[in-house]
């Protein structure tokens, strides 16, 4: 059973905080909180991804799971799909006209300033690769479906927030290429460049 109460108490008391104060945080109740605290329920994905970001420490150490880590249990179902995701490549090199550059955010939810700034650099490296007449789909996702959907992709980018994930997302995907985007590319919109970058990539 996950018991990630204690840690939670430690962190919101470490920044002196009530358990109001976090609720506001997070637009989750102060009773909701109570619970997570007393192990009485836990909070679901994107809000333990919240705390993390807060907080400035990994999800593993809110599970208080030095030894597993969170893109583990992400990816546990995708390990035996190896061999499998290597033989799929293969056959879209060779068929597939148009190539997917899929972006992976930790933020949870594209409504906030840090998703807004993921569908600004989306659609201007959409709208130059059309430019270049290259055939090149953006796809946006946020972290909890890179088992999901990065297997569709020719090259996953991660945003500068998601780049502790970026050696365990290569070792489940080997055969594509996995890069963070620079926090001052990211910062500055460089789409031309981060586009550029990836098309270097797929032509390697």
């Amino acid at each position: 059973m996950i018991e990630i109460g204690n840690r939670l108490k430690e962190l919101r008391e470490s920044k002196k905080m009530t358990q109001k104060d976090l609720a506001r945080i997070l637009n989750v109740t102060p009773q909701a909180i109570s619970k997570w605290e007393r192990n009485k329920s836990y909070p679901d994905l994107d809000t333990l991804v919240k705390l993390s970001i807060y907080f400035q420490v990994s999800t593993d150490s809110i599970l208080g799971n030095a030894k597993r880590s969170f893109l583990d249990s992400l990816f546990s179902k995708q390990k035996g799909r190896k061999n499998m995701e290597k033989e799929m490549s293969d056959l879209t090199n060779e068929n597939q006209a148009e190539k997917v550059i899929m972006i992976f955010s930790i933020t949870a939810s594209f409504i906030s300033d840090a998703g807004f700034q993921t569908q600004r650099l989306a659609i201007k490296m959409e709208k130059i690769a059309k430019e270049k007449n290259e055939a090149i789909a953006i796809e946006l996702y946020s972290s909890n479906k890179v088992a999901e959907k990065g297997i569709q992709a020719d090259v996953i980018l991660l945003t500068p927030e998601f780049a502790y994930a970026q050696e365990e997302i290569q070792q489940i995907f080997p055969v594509k290429p996995v890069k963070t985007i620079s926090q001052r590319d990211y910062g500055l919109l460089n789409a031309e460049k981060i586009l550029v970058d990836s098309l270097r990539e797929l032509k390697e």
